[in-house]
């Protein structure tokens, strides 16, 4: 007797990549922002990323938070 798989459909495929995706991996739940930068901004990203050992989404995370407290309110 043999044991066949129905296989999953696109959809489905991207509903389970999506539930993986919005998780980091210390399990916290993440919200997709898609930006396009002119190559300068882009640059300085990379380079920043990559002087700090860290990936690009920590290093807009730490500039964002660094930024929250001097926002007037």
């Amino acid at each position: 007797m043999t044991d066949t798989k129905t296989p999953m459909s696109a959809a489905e495929r991207q509903r389970r990549y999506r539930n993986r995706a919005l998780k980091d991996p210390d399990g916290l739940l993440l919200t997709r922002v898609q930006v396009y930068l002119t190559p300068r901004p882009a640059r300085v990203l990379r380079e920043l990323a990559q002087e700090w050992g860290c990936p690009q989404r920590e290093v807009i995370e730490r500039l964002l938070m660094a930024a929250d407290p001097l926002r007037i309110a």
